[in-house]
C-alpha cells in the first residue's frame, strides 16, 4: 500500500473543512468532563473551568535503562493503578496516559443553585496528597520488596483555569474503516500547558501548584508552613506558585515508616554548573560591550576635538554610541533577571544550597547587587525583589543581620506576605531588635494609601509573638 493522489485529495478536503469552520464553544457545568464518545467529531469544543494535575516519575529514562523490561512493566502498571485510584477517589478523571505520566482533570462540584460546594482545586490537591502518601507508604514498599529493590519519586504539578476539550483523529483502523476508531481528545489552553510545566519543574516528592490553585484552596488545605512560595524557570519562562514537600494524608501514623525515593542531587549539580557557566559568559559579554562603549566614547571625544571633521561624522558616532549604550543596558537587565532566577531556585532547597557552598551563594548575591546598581536599582530595590530568597540563604549561613534586614524591607515593601524566619527572629530577640520588624509591619498596616494583605501581615505579627514569646 502507498499514499495515493486520492488519499491526498481526501486529506486536503478534510483539512480545508476543519480549518475553515468556526470553533464553537459549549459551556458545561457537570461534575465530570465529557467522555471521548460524547464529544462531537467537529469544530465544537467543550469549554470548562478545571484544575489540571500532572504527575510523572522523576528520571524515568535512567530508571528504564537501569531496569529490566519486565521490571518496568510492573513499575508502570503499579504507578498507573495508584494514580488512577487517587484521582477517582477525589472526584476526578484520568486522561493522557503516557507510561511515566498521567493527567488528572477535576471540576468544581455545584449544588442545585450553581454554588460551589467542593472546588476543583481542593479535589486536585487532595488527590496529590493521596498520591504522595501511596508512593512513599505503599508503592515504594512493594517495589523495594518485589522489583529488585527499586523505588521511585514523582513530581506533581497543578494549575486552575479555562480549558477547551475537543475530539481529534479519524475513524477506521488500518484497512478496515468500519472497525474501531483512531480518535482521542485534546485539552487545549494555558491551564493544561502550565500544569504540565509545573509537573516538569517539581522535584521528587514535591507538589508544585500555581497561584490560581492556591487562591482557590480551602483554608484547611493551606495551614501555616505547609506551602512555601516558589519561582522556577523553564527556558526563559518563569513559573510562580507554591511548593509543598512530603505532603501526606492525615492517617499516615497508622501506616508505618515511609520509603521515599533517595533524592538524586546530580541534576541540581548539573543545573548549577550550567548556571555558573552562563553567569561567567554573561559577565564576559557585558565586559566586552562596556569596552566597546568606552572605545566609542574616546573616539567621539577625539572627533569633537578635530574641528575639521564634519557634523555628519560626529552625529553618526553619537548615534552609534547611543545604540551601543541601549544594547548594553538591555544585556545588563537581561543578565540581572537571570541572576535573580538562580536565587529564586534556592528557596526551600537546603540540599541545593549546601551542595554549592557559602562562596558560590555570596558571590552570586554580590553580583546581583552590583548589576542591580548598574541598571538603576538601589540596595532596597534589589532586596525587595529577592527578599524571601535572600532571607532563606542568609539564615542558612547564619548571616542573621543581613537576613533580618531583608525581613524588614520585605515587611515595608511586599504588601502581600512576609517570610518570618524563626532563627533570624530569635537572633533579633537576642539583639533587642524585634521592635524594628514590628514597626515595619505596623507602618504598612496603617498606610491605607498602598495595597496590603492585612490578613497575612497580622499573621506575621502573630508568628513573631509565637516565636519570641511576647
Amino acid at each position: 500500500m502507498a499514499f495515493t493522489i486520492d488519499d491526498f485529495k481526501k486529506v486536503d478536503s478534510r483539512l480545508e473543512q476543519i480549518t475553515s469552520q468556526k470553533v464553537e464553544e459549549i459551556d458545561i457545568s457537570f461534575d465530570f468532563p465529557p467522555t471521548l464518545d460524547e464529544l462531537p467529531d467537529s469544530n465544537k469544543a467543550y469549554s470548562l473551568i478545571a484544575s489540571i494535575l500532572f504527575i510523572d516519575i522523576r528520571k524515568s529514562t535512567q530508571l528504564t535503562e537501569a531496569s529490566r523490561v519486565k521490571s518496568m512493566v510492573k513499575i508502570y502498571r503499579a504507578f498507573m493503578r495508584m494514580a488512577v485510584s487517587c484521582v477517582r477517589a477525589n472526584g476526578g478523571v484520568t486522561r493522557q496516559f503516557a507510561g511515566d505520566r498521567i493527567m488528572g482533570v477535576f471540576l468544581d462540584s455545584l449544588d442545585a443553585d450553581g454554588n460551589i460546594i467542593l472546588s476543583s482545586a481542593d479535589k486536585a490537591v487532595k488527590s496529590a496528597q493521596a498520591m504522595q502518601t501511596c508512593i512513599d507508604y505503599a508503592l515504594n514498599k512493594h517495589l523495594k520488596n518485589n522489583v529488585s529493590g527499586k523505588t521511585i519519586s514523582c513530581g506533581i504539578g497543578i494549575d486552575y483555569g479555562k480549558v477547551l476539550l475537543a475530539k481529534v483523529g479519524m475513524y477506521g483502523v488500518e484497512k478496515d474503516e468500519n472497525r474501531d476508531n483512531e480518535t482521542d481528545c485534546v485539552w487545549v489552553g494555558n491551564c493544561t500547558n502550565k500544569s504540565s510545566r509545573y509537573s516538569d519543574l517539581a522535584n521528587g516528592g514535591e507538589i508544585f501548584i500555581s497561584e490560581n490553585v492556591y487562591k482557590n484552596l480551602s483554608d484547611d488545605l493551606k495551614p501555616e508552613n505547609l506551602w512555601s512560595p516558589a519561582a522556577k524557570h523553564k527556558g526563559n519562562a518563569l513559573f510562580n506558585g507554591y511548593i509543598s514537600l512530603s505532603n501526606y494524608l492525615d492517617f499516615i501514623n497508622e501506616l508505618g515508616k515511609p520509603i521515599p525515593s533517595i533524592p538524586d542531587s546530580n541534576e541540581d549539580a548539573y543545573n548549577l554548573a550550567v548556571a555558573i557557566k552562563q553567569i561567567e559568559e554573561s559577565w564576559k559579554n557585558i565586559a566586552e560591550k562596556e569596552g566597546l562603549l568606552k572605545a566609542l566614547e574616546v573616539e567621539l571625544d577625539n572627533k569633537r576635538k578635530e574641528l575639521d571633521k564634519s557634523d555628519t561624522e560626529i552625529n553618526r558616532l553619537k548615534l552609534l554610541n547611543t545604540m551601543e549604550n541601549n544594547q548594553l543596558m538591555s544585556s545588563q537587565t537581561s543578565f540581572y533577571t537571570t541572576l535573580c532566577s538562580y536565587l529564586k531556585q534556592s528557596f526551600c532547597k537546603k540540599d541545593y544550597i549546601i551542595s554549592m557552598g557559602y562562596g558560590f551563594w555570596i558571590k552570586l548575591i554580590d553580583e546581583v547587587f552590583a548589576l542591580g546598581l548598574i541598571i538603576g536599582k538601589n540596595k532596597e530595590d534589589v532586596i525587595s525583589q529577592n527578599a524571601c530568597h535572600l532571607i532563606y540563604i542568609y539564615s542558612h549561613f547564619k548571616l542573621y543581620d543581613k537576613a533580618y534586614e531583608a525581613m524588614i524591607i520585605m515587611a515595608q515593601r511586599s504588601g502581600h506576605w512576609i517570610y518570618i524566619q524563626e532563627d533570624t527572629t530569635l537572633w533579633a530577640k537576642e539583639q533587642s531588635m524585634v521592635w524594628k520588624l514590628r514597626e515595619a509591619i505596623k507602618g504598612r498596616l496603617e498606610d491605607y494609601s498602598v495595597h496590603c494583605n492585612r490578613e497575612e501581615y497580622r499573621n506575621a505579627e502573630n508568628k513573631i509573638t509565637e516565636i519570641v514569646g511576647y
